[in-house]
């Protein structure tokens, strides 16, 4: 299997990931697309192995809750706003990147300790990574447990409702678990579910626009989040054509009803073989989401659609290097609301560097 594919291949979860090398570059969030979807495989012979991408690229962000991501390394909104009716503007910045996975496999008991990076949510713009545990069972599949943290913390806006004043802003962290079921009875049958605990610092949303204490209260962006995946992998032609359906189902549970929301959706993860030098990646991603209760600043019930979609190319041994991949990746994924305070946008493009050790 050319290296490539077998990292397309190896999991899901390569998207995002990084506190361990504590680098001020540590924010790929396009590479997502490579591994998104893709069925997790414990490899047959024992030892060390795993991949690092290294590289840069462009993001532009659209959000009016968030201060700053990773770190404070990329501004995403603007201290003072004109209103808090309309759509946010958008903040763009260049950024190095990346993205990395090293495990360490017992070849006698399929036993897989490991550490990385994991690219999901764009559009809450949470940067976090796993250290976790598979073991693969013969005949029935591959397990999964991890502990998933926030690698490079995000900023929001204490109050995010306040217009003509400068707003100050707060750290927001998470961090919770993971547990799947990959090939399951040796199919292409996948099952993911997570959940993460988001803390705000100083969480005061509303406190500017006079409301009681009950209608804060609603606002309240601390919580958990819940994330169900069923996905199935079909491979064609000789494994050139992968494609990976997946059915999803999120539970926002924030403290504040105006701020939980649940949400149904699905993905589609495609990978084209083209020949022993090309691949192609593509995914694409919808989701509605519908808030539980009336916000109590705009007087109704928010809903929503996101979108997504990425593209990225991989060109084994450019230059001669072996066996490093070179990789060009665009996205752009999109939150739109019915409340336009709320929408938020991601648009990047990363180019980098891959090697499979």
């Amino acid at each position: 299997m050319n290296t490539t594919l077998s990292i397309t291949k190896k999991r899901a979860s390569g998207k995002l990931f990084w506190p361990i090398l504590s680098l001020p570059g540590l924010m790929c969030l396009l590479f997502w697309a490579p591994t998104a979807n893709a069925v997790t495989v414990i490899p047959e012979k024992g030892g060390l192995s795993g991949y690092v991408n290294v590289g840069v690229g462009a993001i532009d962000m659209e959000s009016s809750l968030l201060s700053k991501a990773a770190n404070g390394i990329v501004d995403v909104g603007d201290p003072t706003i004109d209103d808090i009716n309309s759509s946010p503007d958008g903040e763009t910045a260049a950024i190095p990147s990346l993205n990395f996975e090293l495990s360490y496999t017992f070849e006698d008991s399929r036993t897989q300790f490991y550490v990385g990076n994991l690219l999901e949510d764009f559009l809450t713009f949470d940067l976090s990574a796993e250290a976790g545990v598979r073991q693969g069972v013969r005949g029935v599949g591959v397990f999964g447990l991890a502990f998933v943290s926030s690698s490079l913390a995000a900023d929001v806006w204490k109050d995010p409702y306040q217009a003509g004043v400068k707003r100050k802003d707060t750290e927001r962290t998470a961090q919770g678990y993971r547990i799947s079921w990959d090939r399951i009875l040796d199919s292409g049958l996948a099952v993911k579910y997570s959940s993460k605990s988001l803390d705000i610092d100083d969480e005061r949303s509303g406190e500017g626009l006079g409301l009681s204490a009950s209608e804060r209260s609603l606002l309240d962006r601390n919580g958990d989040i819940n994330r169900l995946e069923v996905g199935y992998e079909l491979s064609l032609s000789d494994q050139r054509h992968i494609l990976t359906p997946a059915l999803v189902y999120r539970d926002n549970d924030r403290d504040g009803d105006a701020m939980a929301s649940e949400g149904y959706g699905a993905t589609l993860n495609y990978i084209y073989s083209q020949n022993e030098r090309w691949r192609w990646v593509f995914n694409v991603a919808y989701q509605s989401i519908e808030y539980d209760e009336v916000n109590p600043v705009y007087g109704v019930e928010d809903e929503a659609d996101q979108y997504g979609v990425t593209a990225t190319a991989f060109y084994s041994n450019p230059f001669g290097w072996k066996p490093w991949v070179l990789n060009v990746t665009a996205g752009y994924f999109e939150e739109d609301h019915d409340i336009n305070f709320y929408d938020s946008s991601v648009t990047a493009f990363t180019v980098g560097m891959l090697r499979r050790f």
